[in-house]
């Protein structure tokens, strides 16, 4: 069965999109698939590789150089959203997704980020969970006080690789201090003490599962902007290929670096998804002031709101010709509790008007 070990090389081989999907429903001899057993284990990864990913930029305008661990402490609000919806999982950003991957049950996973970092230390915790068969060996391979045996581990395994520097630039900065990835597993234990998250790190089902998706090759670390327009197609493409539809959408708080541009829209538009795929993300513009957060936030000079929408609403949000952005979206919310809401209304139960045009930004907006 392949491992992360596999994708080297399947990422730089090209695939016919209907030779592989016919290749699948062949496969199924009672119809489309329903979960990824269904289809051979050569026929997945074949469906699975992507034949080309988003150059990434080199300015990406964020508040640091580099998030190497997610500090959104109460991601506890989204388990019930996304609980065994299965289908497939696209998420930005480290640690978070496998929490959503294990609570969705998900069948296969893009971890997509525009930042090289982040997609290496994704890189290092799928390979950490491999040869981790419980979660006391995996954490112990994160502590600070085995950095420099962990480092030695990573060294046998990629020095000789191309990827080997920018493993070690990843590496240290998931050892930065602060909001580093030690760091967020204190935070976990925290957050399930305070909050009852139970996630991979105190509940053996949850990270024996994540850990048999890293070893099955069913979860890949890619390179992907959402605002580009190659990684979001390409893992579309691939989710029809194999013919189960992705489920799970994590933006984190990424929305709020954009206002939505033509190549953010259509990778929307083109997402294979069905009526229970679910947009899953935070907001901190306009949190403090207007939307709300839950308490135990860990930044309180900048929490987070935490939100879903259905995909399919959120598709009909981007086919509206005017200006928008997250903060637009989100006056749409209806809240399910403190800091956290749902989306459901559209553009026009706003009394938002149609424009063939993209218009001027609404005062006091951003």
């Amino acid at each position: 069965m392949p491992s992360i070990l596999a994708f080297t090389f399947l990422r730089k081989v090209r695939f016919v999109p209907g030779l592989i999907l016919a290749t699948a429903l062949l496969a199924c001899k009672s119809g489309p698939p329903t979960s990824v057993d269904d289809l051979s284990p050569d026929t997945f990864t074949r469906a699975f590789t992507l034949a080309a990913v988003d150059t990434l930029p080199r300015d990406r305008n964020l508040h640091a150089d580099h998030y190497p661990a997610s500090n959104e402490r109460r991601i506890d609000l989204f388990e019930p959203q996304i609980r065994d919806l299965r289908g497939g999982y696209v998420g930005v950003g480290t640690d978070q997704n496998f929490t959503f991957i294990a609570w969705a049950k998900s069948d296969y996973a893009f971890l997509m980020d525009f930042d090289e970092v982040v997609v290496t230390v994704n890189k290092i915790h799928m390979y950490f969970l491999e040869i981790s068969p419980t979660y006391a060996e995996y954490r112990k391979l994160w502590a600070r006080q085995s950095r420099q045996s962990s480092f030695e581990i990573l060294k046998r395994r990629f020095e000789k690789t191309p990827d080997w520097a920018i493993v070690q630039a990843a590496f240290a900065n998931a050892h930065r201090g602060g909001s580093d990835v030690p760091g967020r597993l204190d935070d976990l234990d925290y957050m399930a003490k305070n909050h009852a998250l139970k996630t991979f790190s105190n509940d053996p089902a949850q990270y024996n599962y994540i850990r048999e998706m890293v070893m099955r090759g069913r979860i890949q670390a890619v390179p992907g902007d959402l605002t580009g327009s190659k990684s979001l197609h390409e893992i579309s493409a691939a989710a029809r290929r194999i013919g189960i539809p992705i489920r799970v959408v994590y933006t984190s708080n990424a929305e709020e670096y954009f206002r939505y541009p033509e190549n953010f829209r259509s990778n929307i538009a083109d997402l294979f998804v069905d009526e229970k795929s679910t947009m899953v993300r935070t907001a901190t513009s306009g949190t403090k002031y207007e939307f709300g957060f839950p308490p135990g936030e860990k930044f309180m000079e900048m929490p987070f709101h935490y939100n879903v929408q259905p995909v399919s609403n959120f598709q009909t949000w981007m086919k509206f010709r005017r200006y928008q952005s997250i903060l637009t979206v989100l006056r749409g919310r209806t809240p399910i509790s403190q800091g956290f809401s749902t989306v459901t209304k559209t553009p026009l139960d706003l009394g938002l008007k149609e424009s063939g045009d993209i218009v001027k930004k609404p005062a006091g907006e951003w």
